[in-house]
C-alpha cells in the first residue's frame, strides 16, 4: 500500500493543525456581511439557513441563521446580506447534551437571530457547482408531488437526495433500533446501487463494445451526484474509489481496494481538513476498511453457487462493517444493535429496487408523468422494510442502550481487531492467546472507565418562561417546575431532548413530573413549600401564598415569573435568609427587584444567565 504513509502524514498533519480547535471571539457582530447559503431548512419556526462567508482575520467561517419568517424564500447558492450579533453557541449548564464540538466539525462557528428586514437576497451563484446544488431541492418537489405516500417519499428522499431533515424521529429510532439506521443516510452502499441503475441504462454502449465510454460516462455522473448532494464524506470517499477502479479498468491496471480508500481519504482530508473530526467521515472510512480486510475472511463459499454466495457476502459485508464502526457508533449515538444480522439481509434484498424505482418515477415525474402503480410498487417495498423493521425492533434485547465511555476505549478496541484479523490469517495459538488478552484487556478497561455517581443530585434548568429544576434520585429523575400542567408535558418532552446524555449516563428512562404533594428522597413538597435535605424553600409566582404564620425558618424565596408585587413585602412577612430572583422573571422587573434589595441590603442572589 504505497498510499499508506501519505495517509498517515496527512491525518498527522490535519491533527497538529487541529482546525476545529482555531480559536474565534465569542461574539461577532455582523453589519452588511457578505454569504453564500450553503443550505436551507423551514419549519414552523421559520427558515434556518447554512451561511458560508469570509470575516477579516479568522478566514472563511460558517453561521445558522434563524429568519422567523417564509414570506421570503431563501435557496441553496443564494448570494446574501445580513445584519445581526453572532454568537459562539454553548451549553448553558453543564448537564445539557454538549453539540459544540458537531458543529465545530462541520465549519459552523457560530449562531444568529436575523429580522426578515435584515437580510436580503443580492444575487445568485451562477457557477456550474451551485447550478448542481440547486436542483437538490427540485428532485425533492418532484418526489412530493407523486401518488407516494409520505413515509416512502420521506425514505427516498433521505436515500436518494441525501435530505434527511423530513424524517421523523419515530422512524429514526425504529431503524437504529433495529440495525439499520445506517440505510438511512447516504454511503458507499447507496453509491453502489446507482452505479446498477448506471450500468443497466448504459448496457447499449456495452453491446456496442464501447466500455471505456461507458466508464468515463460512469464517472461524470458519478461526480455529478456527489456534488448534487453536497459532496458528503461517505459518498465523495465512495465516488473517489469508484473512479479509481474504473480508471484501472480504462487503463488496464489492477486496483487495489485499500489504495483507492487511502486514495480517497488524502483527498478528502486534504480538501476539508474538518471532515476528519465528523462521525460521518469516520465511520465512513472504518466500515470500508474493515469489509476489505474482514469480508474476504468470512465469507469462504464457493462462486459457483451465486444465490448462496451472494447472501454470505451480506452477511459478511455487516459483520465486518460492524465490527469497524461499532464502537465509534456507540461512542457518538450510545446503542449497539444486536440483531444487526438478520436485520440487514432483508433490506439490502429489497433496496435496490426501492432505490431503483424512485430513481425511475423521479424521471417519469420530470417529463410530466405520475405513474400510479410504480407509486404502489413503491410504498409496498417501502412498508415491507418499515414492518420488518418494526419487527426486528420489539424482539427482546434489541439493543444495549446507555453505551457512555471515554473516546481512549477505541485504541485496546482496534487492538483487538487487528490482532482478530491477524489470528485469523495466521492461525498460530499465540496469535489467539493475545487476542482473548485483548479482549479481556478492553473489558476491564470499559468497566474501570465508568464513573460512580451520587445517589442524589438536583440542578437548575436555563428556562426562560420557567423556574425548573430537575432531581435524580438514583435512576430515576423528576421534574419540578413553577410551569402549568397543561404546558408541563411539553417542557418535559424538551427536557428529554435537551438532557438526553444526562439521563442515559444515569440509566434513567424519562423524567417524571412531581405532584403538589409528595415526598422523594429527601424533597419534601407541600405546594409552594418545598424542603430539599435541610433547606426550606417558598416558590413565588403570583399564586396564594400560605400565611407567615404557617411557615416555618426559610432559607430562600425564589421570586419567579407571574409575581407582580413588591418583592421587599415577600422578606417582610417571610423573612428568608436569601431571596433567589428567578431566570425567568422579565429582565426589567429582575433589574428593579434587585435594585430594590440591594438598596435595603437584604441578601439576595440572581439566577439570571449571564
Amino acid at each position: 500500500m504505497p498510499l499508506l504513509p501519505v495517509a498517515l502524514l496527512v491525518i498527522a498533519v490535519t491533527l497538529m493543525i487541529n482546525p476545529i480547535g482555531k480559536k474565534y471571539p465569542d461574539s461577532l457582530r455582523a453589519d452588511g456581511q457578505r454569504g453564500i447559503v450553503e443550505s436551507c431548512n423551514a419549519n414552523n419556526t421559520g427558515q434556518h439557513l447554512l451561511v458560508s462567508f469570509n470575516t477579516r482575520g479568522y478566514g472563511d467561517v460558517k453561521a445558522r441563521l434563524t429568519v422567523p419568517s417564509t414570506y421570503t424564500e431563501y435557496h441553496i447558492g443564494d448570494s446574501v446580506t445580513f445584519f445581526c450579533k453572532l454568537k459562539k453557541p454553548e451549553r448553558r449548564t453543564l448537564y445539557e447534551n454538549d453539540y459544540t464540538a458537531a458543529l465545530r466539525a462541520q465549519g459552523i462557528i457560530y449562531t444568529g437571530f436575523v429580522p426578515p428586514d435584515s437580510i436580503i437576497i443580492t444575487g445568485q451563484s451562477d457557477n456550474l457547482y451551485w447550478r448542481i446544488r440547486r436542483l437538490r431541492p427540485l428532485a425533492g418537489e418532484l418526489l412530493k408531488r407523486s401518488s407516494l405516500s409520505a413515509p416512502a417519499c420521506e425514505f427516498l428522499t433521505a436515500t436518494l437526495i441525501g435530505d434527511t431533515s423530513t424524517l421523523t424521529e419515530d422512524t429514526r429510532q425504529l431503524f437504529s433500533s433495529a440495525g439499520i439506521a445506517h440505510v438511512l443516510a447516504l454511503s458507499g452502499l447507496h453509491v453502489g446501487i446507482l452505479i446498477i441503475v448506471i450500468t443497466v441504462i448504459l448496457c447499449p454502449l456495452y453491446i456496442f463494445r464501447l466500455r471505456r465510454m461507458r466508464l468515463l460516462l460512469t464517472i461524470g455522473v458519478l461526480w455529478l451526484y456527489a456534488v448534487f448532494t453536497g459532496l458528503s464524506p461517505s459518498v465523495t470517499r465512495a465516488v473517489v474509489m469508484a473512479t479509481a477502479v474504473s480508471g484501472g479498468l480504462i487503463l488496464q491496471r489492477r486496483y487495489f481496494g485499500f489504495n483507492g480508500l487511502l486514495l480517497a481519504l488524502c483527498v478528502i482530508v486534504i480538501a476539508s481538513p474538518r471532515q476528519l473530526y465528523q462521525p460521518g467521515f469516520q465511520m465512513s472510512f472504518l466500515s470500508v476498511a474493515s469489509i476489505l480486510a474482514i469480508a474476504p475472511l468470512i465469507n469462504r463459499l464457493n462462486r459457483k453457487n451465486r444465490v448462496t454466495f451472494y447472501l454470505a457476502s451480506m452477511a459478511g459485508v455487516s459483520v465486518a462493517a460492524t465490527i469497524g464502526t461499532g464502537i465509534v457508533s456507540a461512542y457518538y449515538f450510545h446503542t449497539f444493535p444486536l440483531y444487526f444480522l438478520i436485520a440487514n439481509i432483508p433490506v439490502l434484498m429489497i433496496l435496490p429496487f426501492l432505490m431503483g424505482g424512485g430513481i425511475l418515477l423521479m424521471l417519469l415525474e420530470a417529463a410530466g408523468l405520475d405513474p400510479v402503480w410504480l407509486c404502489i410498487i413503491i410504498d409496498t417495498l417501502y412498508h415491507a422494510i418499515h414492518a420488518y423493521a418494526g419487527l426486528i425492533a420489539t424482539l427482546p434485547g434489541a439493543t444495549i442502550d446507555n453505551l457512555y465511555f471515554p473516546a481512549w476505549l477505541a485504541i485496546p478496541y482496534y487492538l483487538t481487531v487487528v490482532k482478530l484479523i491477524a489470528a485469523i490469517y495466521l492461525r498460530r495459538r499465540s496469535m489467539r492467546i493475545v487476542c482473548v488478552t485483548l479482549v479481556c484487556i478492553t473489558t476491564f478497561c470499559f468497566s474501570a472507565s465508568q464513573p460512580v455517581y451520587a445517589d442524589e443530585e438536583i440542578f437548575l434548568t436555563r428556562d426562560t418562561y420557567t423556574t425548573t429544576c430537575l432531581y435524580r434520585n438514583r435512576d430515576k429523575v423528576y421534574m419540578l417546575t413553577t410551569a402549568r400542567p397543561v404546558n408541563a408535558r411539553d417542557l418535559i418532552n424538551k427536557y428529554q431532548r435537551t438532557y438526553s446524555d444526562y439521563l442515559g449516563r444515569h440509566g434513567a428512562d424519562s423524567i417524571r413530573l412531581v405532584s403538589d404533594t409528595v415526598t422523594i428522597g429527601s424533597i419534601v413538597k407541600a405546594g409552594c413549600l418545598t424542603t430539599i435535605k435541610d433547606k426550606r424553600y417558598i416558590t413565588v409566582t403570583g399564586q396564594p401564598l400560605p400565611p407567615p404564620d404557617h411557615c416555618d425558618h426559610l432559607d430562600y424565596a425564589i421570586v419567579c415569573r407571574g409575581f407582580r408585587g413588591n418583592v421587599l413585602d415577600i422578606h417582610k412577612e417571610y423573612a428568608p435568609d436569601t431571596i433567589l430572583l428567578g431566570n425567568d422573571l422579565h429582565p426589567r422587573r429582575h433589574d428593579r427587584y434587585a435594585d430594590s434589595l440591594t438598596l435595603y441590603k437584604i441578601p439576595f442572589r440572581s439566577l439570571k444567565q449571564k
